[in-house]
């Protein structure tokens, strides 16, 4: 399947639903949800030739959508640091958070994770999703999947001792 101007409406009707849900479950907020589907789908207007046919359309959403709702965590985050200009002292840690505190975290350490590492986080930890549905979304074998869950535990463990 192509991207074609006239067949443009059908695949907003049909994806964008899906897509908001994906960014406002990460973003957690519903203006910054519609703007990061908004600026997906005006990419694939503008760009059609990035997905080109290549792979199951609903995996590629999926996987764009959760790239441009990483990307709008990590600028929220440097905006942040370069507003305050200092660091703010780390909070002790929590006994057991609630989920949704737990959520707030995660989404946290996401925007100072590496790409992969957090892509990984939020399929495992946030989606549930298992080594074999993760695989084909990062383009590698599930014991690569396996691995780097394992160095977003070393890398969640790194950051609690800083």
């Amino acid at each position: 399947m192509t991207l074609r101007a006239a067949s443009f409406a059908e695949l907003y009707r049909l994806h964008a639903p899906g897509a908001f849900r994906r960014a406002l479950c990460l973003l957690r907020s519903e203006a910054d949800a519609h703007e990061v589907v908004q600026d997906l789908f005006v990419s694939l207007l503008e760009r059609p030739e990035q997905y080109a046919g290549r792979g199951d359309l609903t995996g590629f959403m999926y996987k764009a959508i959760t790239h441009a709702c990483l990307n709008r965590l990590r600028n929220q985050r440097n905006r942040a640091r370069l507003i305050h200009a200092h660091v703010v002292p780390r909070m002790a840690p929590q006994p057991r958070a609630a989920p949704a505190e737990q959520l707030a975290t995660l989404l946290s350490e996401l925007a100072r994770m590496p790409e992969t590492l957090a892509l990984v986080a939020v399929y495992y930890f946030v989606d549930g999703m298992t080594h074999d549905e993760i695989a084909p979304l990062l383009g590698c074998s599930p014991r690569q999947v396996g691995n780097l869950v394992a160095q977003v535990e070393g890398w969640s463990a790194e950051e609690q001792r800083a």
